[in-house]
């Protein structure tokens, strides 16, 4: 892959040849277009390969309704054209996927919307309370990088709807809660629920996030 510093000829993108041209943040990248493929090919694929091939149409399938949480949540792995959804599933892939009888899921457990530098929350827990979810969690503030000011980052996801929802700035670490209210179509369903936390950098404007941690099916 090349990242395009000029070009006289304006914004490429799409295949010029055996060149590939697409952009990210407002920049242009160039990488080598995949050789074509024959019937025979596509048919005659590893069995290796076929795993890979299944797992990454999982992988894409379970986090398209988590796109916006995840841009947010692995945004310290952006870098050039690898962006914080690339991370997201590379992540997945190698550290999410369990047996399911002779086929294999995603544990949900196991899976990650948020990766990063920060302090994690320590002893996070979640209940259904009337008509939302309360989260709780010790204030473990000053230890390690972490900051009483840090901000909640909590996200529910329903694979089985395809839907998510987030609060990408919640309460204050020091706060110790926060109290989630569903919409009244949502009540009833099953979330699986994640906390992380957040901290800006004043001095570049960047943000230090937290692995998440899984609450549970709530």
């Amino acid at each position: 892959m090349a990242k395009v510093i000029e070009s006289t000829a304006g914004i490429f993108n799409g295949k010029i040849g055996g060149i590939v041209y697409y952009q990210v943040g407002g920049k242009t990248y160039a990488r080598k277009a995949p050789p074509k493929q024959s019937k025979a090919q596509k048919k005659n694929v590893s069995p290796l390969k076929k795993i890979y091939q299944n797992k990454m149409a999982l992988t894409q399938n379970y986090l398209k309704p988590l796109t916006k949480a995840i841009a947010f949540g692995f945004q310290e792995f952006e870098n050039g054209a690898r962006r914080p959804f690339h991370a997201c599933v590379s992540y997945t892939l190698n550290n999410c996927f369990v047996p399911d009888g002779v086929e294999f899921a995603i544990d949900p457990s196991l899976f990650k919307v948020s990766h990063g530098s920060l302090l994690p929350p320590e002893n996070a827990k979640a209940e259904k309370v009337g008509v939302g979810f309360k989260l709780t969690w010790n204030n473990n503030s000053q230890t390690s990088n972490a900051k009483p000011w840090d901000k909640a980052f909590i996200v529910l996801h329903n694979p089985e709807q395809n839907s998510a929802t987030h609060i990408m700035l919640g309460n204050d670490r020091s706060s110790k809660s926060q109290f989630i209210a569903l919409a009244a179509n949502n009540i009833n369903s099953n979330w699986h629920v994640y906390l992380a936390f957040s901290q800006e950098q004043p001095r570049n404007g960047k943000m230090l996030v937290s692995d998440s941690v899984y609450l549970g099916l709530l």
